[in-house]
């Protein structure tokens, strides 16, 4: 995917990206992980990054 990415080779990109996509799928199935639980995750990391960046702001 990262090959594909800067060889800014699109298609093969998509392809690649897909492969992925479809592997995290199989594993998030395996282990009982649900889309909900990625978006909670997603949501932590953005407080996260807010705070850092207001601290980053302040200094």
């Amino acid at each position: 995917m990262i090959i594909a990415g800067k060889a800014e080779d699109r298609p093969e990109t998509v392809y690649e990206i897909a492969d992925l996509a479809y592997h995290v799928m199989v594993l998030m199935v395996q282990l009982g992980i649900d889309v909900d639980d990625i978006r909670k995750e997603l949501a932590k990391r953005h407080i996260i990054d807010q705070k850092v960046k207001q601290e980053k702001m302040t200094k």
